[in-house]
Parts: structure tokens; sequence; C-alpha cells
């Protein structure tokens, strides 16, 4: 189904003459990206409206969404089984900063320990899309630039009391943390593997 609307979006953008044939791989691979966060937001939007966690959801969300497009990470194959681990990611998330909004000296740590992880190991790329010297710097550059905005982010809201949206960017900065390191590892083997079948 996803397919069948990316090629009648394509072919009407064809037709119209915005888009040629020799773009339709990078404007599939768009168009992919843009379905699917669109999927992502109507699931989490349905799951706020039933749950009436929309600050939680959000707070954990759009910290994730912006760095995690810079620091790379674990890529699941199928967009479907990424679909599904997101919205029970930002569920889950969600969730569990309603119950407990507050940052205690253990959550603080581990998640200054996330920050040092991101700092060191952002970009991680994918076996799909490996990234040169040049989009590294880039990619490394901006995720430094984000992570240090919502840092400042983060201790602003809890100056002010808002210490659930702040607790959100610190879940965030965790999740991506872990995402990392688990992109590193499987790039790791992936690399070992491609070398041992040359």
């Amino acid at each position: 189904m996803r397919k069948r609307i990316i090629d009648w979006i394509f072919t009407l953008q064809s037709q119209r003459g915005i888009l040629g044939e020799k773009e339709r791989r990078l404007y599939e691979y768009a168009y992919r990206l843009l379905l699917s966060r669109i999927l992502i937001y109507s699931i989490i939007i349905v799951l706020g409206s039933i749950t009436g966690n929309w600050l939680g959801m959000f707070s954990f969300l759009l910290p994730f969404v912006f760095l995690r497009q810079y620091v790379g990470g674990i890529h699941l194959r199928k967009s479907i089984s990424c679909i599904c681990v997101s919205s029970f990611l930002v569920f889950i998330c969600g969730e569990y900063l309603a119950i407990d909004s507050m940052m205690g000296i253990a959550f603080r740590i581990t998640w200054f320990v996330s920050i040092v992880i991101i700092l060191l190991l952002a970009p991680v790329d994918t076996g799909s899309k490996r990234l040169d010297k040049v989009e590294r710097k880039i990619y490394g550059k901006r995720a430094r630039t984000l992570l240090a905005i919502e840092f400042v982010l983060a201790f602003c809201f809890e100056t002010i009391g808002i210490s659930i949206v702040a607790k959100g960017i610190a879940v965030a900065h965790i999740i991506l943390a872990s995402s990392l390191v688990l992109g590193t590892v499987k790039n790791f083997f992936a690399y070992k593997l491609e070398k041992t079948n040359i």
C-alpha cells in the first residue's frame, strides 16, 4: 500500500513536470521517510489522546527526533518494525515521564554518561548509507550543536520547574546513546563480516 502511495505521488509530480525519472530513487526514499513520520506522529496523537499524556510524549519525542537525524544509531531493516518500535518507545517514555518527572542523582549520572557517549560516537552510519569524511564532520558538528541546545533547554526547564520536559529531553538522550552503542556494535560486526567475505 505504501509503495502504491509513493508511486502515485511521484507519478503525479512527474506528470506535472516537477520531477524527472533520474530523481526517482531519491524522492521515493524521501516519501518513504515522510510517510513513516506521518504514521508515527499519527500513532502518537492517538496514544496521546487515549492516555492524556501529551506533554510527556512530546517532551521525549521532539528532542529525540531532532537529534536522531544527525547522530544516527541502529536502524531496523523494515520500516514497519521501526514504526512499531518508535511508537512503543514514545509511549513507554511518555508514561514513564507521567509517573515520575523528577531527576534523581542516579538518573542524572546516567544522563551525563549518555551525553558523553553521544559526543564520542555521533554520527553512527548505517549499513545502507555509509558516511564519508565530510558528511561525518557536518553531521557530527550539527549533532553536538543540537545536543548542547537541548542540554541548555533541559537545564532551563528544570530551573523554572517544568521538570517533565527536562526529564523528557534527558530520556531522549539516554535512548539515543543506547541506539548509538547498538549501531556501533552492529556496524562493527557487519564490517568484520564484510571483510571476511571479500
